[in-house]
C-alpha cells in the first residue's frame, strides 16, 4: 500500500514540474530556491525622428453649391455637366419679364413723383405751404427711387454666374422650371490645387509649424506626392483631443475631392527618447506599464506612449539611461522578485 502511494506522489510531481516548464518566456530552474533568469534591454536616450503614419481625406481648393437668388421661371441654362468653366461665366438666367413690368411702373410713379416734388419745392420756396408737405413728397420720390434700386438688383441676380473657374457638377434643375433661392442649381469644385486634411494628436500640437511638408499616396498606390501644411484649427477638439491640419499641393494625380489618402508626416527629431521594444509594455487600466530591474528584483515603472516605430516604442516616465527593461518572462514575474538578468540587443 504505501509503495503504491510513494508511485502516485511522483507521478503528480512529474505531471506539475511537466506543466510548469512550458513557459519559454522564463526559465524555471531545478532548485526553487535559485533565481529566475529573464532577458532585458539596457535603454539609452538617444534621436528618433518624429515620423507619423495617419489618414487624410482630399478637399478641393474651393466648392460652392450654385443657388439662385431669386425666383423665378429659367429661362436658359448654358452650361453643360462636367464642363469646365471660368469666373464670372453666365450659368444660368431667370425669366425678369414680372421684374421688368415691375420697374416700369415704378419709373411712371417716379416720373410723377419728381414733378410733384418739384411743384412743391417751388410752393416752399414761396412760403405757399409747410415744410412738412414738402418733406412727404421728397419722401416719397426717395421711395420709389430706392424700388427702382431694389428691382434692377433682382434683375441682375437673374443672371446667375460662375463665382470662380472650376468644374460644373450635376445639373439638378431643367429650363422652365420654377426655382427659388432654396433651389439647387448644381455644384462647382475647384480641383486645381487641392487641399489634404488631417488630424493628429495633442501631443503633437505643439511642433506643429507652417510651411511642413506631409507625403501622401491614394489607396492601393505607391506613388507619393508632397504638400505643405498651410492652416491648422486654433484650438484641440475637445472630443477627439486632435489637431485638425490642411495642406495645400498641386493635383498631379488627378486626385478627386473625397478621396482617402495615407500620410507620412515628419515632424522633426525627439531628442533623448527612451525606446523600448513594444513586447516590454503591458496594458493596465489606466494606462501602460513596464517591468524594470532595479537592485536585482523586479520594479513596475508607470508609463506613457510617445512615438512608435516598426519594432520599437518610445516610453515617458520614471526611467533613466541604463536601466534594464524587461523583455521576457513579463507573466511570470512580479514587483519585489528576485531575479537574474540576460542582456540582448534589440
Amino acid at each position: 500500500m504505501k509503495g503504491k502511494i510513494s508511485v502516485a506522489i511522483l507521478g503528480l510531481s512529474y505531471l506539475l514540474f511537466s506543466c510548469g516548464s512550458d513557459n519559454k518566456d522564463i526559465k524555471s530552474p531545478a532548485n526553487g530556491n535559485m533565481k529566475a533568469t529573464v532577458e532585458v534591454v539596457e535603454i539609452q536616450p538617444g534621436d528618433v525622428a518624429r515620423k507619423i503614419s495617419i489618414p487624410g481625406t482630399i478637399l478641393p481648393n474651393e466648392e460652392v453649391q450654385v443657388l439662385s437668388e431669386v425666383s423665378g421661371r429659367i429661362q436658359t441654362i448654358n452650361f453643360q455637366e462636367g464642363q469646365m468653366v471660368s469666373k464670372g461665366a453666365v450659368l444660368l438666367v431667370v425669366d425678369t419679364d414680372i421684374l421688368k413690368a415691375q420697374r416700369a411702373k415704378l419709373k411712371v410713379e417716379s416720373d410723377f413723383a419728381q414733378k410733384d416734388e418739384a411743384r412743391k419745392k417751388a410752393l416752399l420756396d414761396a412760403k405757399g405751404i409747410s415744410l412738412e408737405e414738402y418733406e412727404k413728397s421728397a419722401s416719397q420720390l426717395a421711395n420709389i427711387q430706392a424700388q427702382i434700386d431694389l428691382v434692377n438688383v433682382q434683375i441682375s441676380k437673374a443672371t446667375l454666374r460662375a463665382p470662380f473657374s472650376g468644374r460644373i457638377g450635376l445639373r439638378r434643375v431643367s429650363e422652365g422650371a420654377f426655382i427659388s433661392p432654396t433651389t439647387a442649381v448644381t455644384t462647382i469644385v475647384q480641383e486645381n490645387p487641392i487641399k489634404i486634411e488631417f488630424s493628429i494628436s495633442e501631443n503633437y500640437a505643439s511642433i506643429v509649424e507652417i510651411g511642413q511638408t506631409i507625403y501622401y499616396h491614394p489607396d492601393k498606390s505607391n506613388e507619393k506626392y508632397s504638400a505643405d501644411v498651410y492652416a491648422y484649427e486654433p484650438q484641440i477638439d475637445v472630443e477627439t483631443r486632435m489637431l485638425t491640419i490642411r495642406a495645400k499641393a498641386k493635383n498631379r494625380g488627378k486626385l478627386m475631392a473625397g478621396t482617402f489618402v495615407s500620410i507620412d508626416y515628419d515632424l522633426g527629431k525627439e531628442q533623448n527618447a527612451f525606446m523600448v521594444p513594444t513586447e516590454s509594455i503591458i496594458p493596465i487600466l489606466k494606462g501602460q506599464k513596464i517591468f524594470v530591474v532595479r537592485n536585482g528584483m523586479v520594479a513596475e515603472v508607470p508609463v506613457e506612449i510617445g512615438l512608435r516605430t516598426a519594432e520599437k516604442v518610445q516610453i515617458i516616465g520614471e526611467v533613466k539611461a541604463g536601466e534594464k527593461v524587461l523583455v521576457t518572462g513579463l507573466l511570470a514575474v512580479r514587483a519585489g522578485v528576485s531575479i537574474n538578468v540576460k542582456i540582448v540587443k534589440k
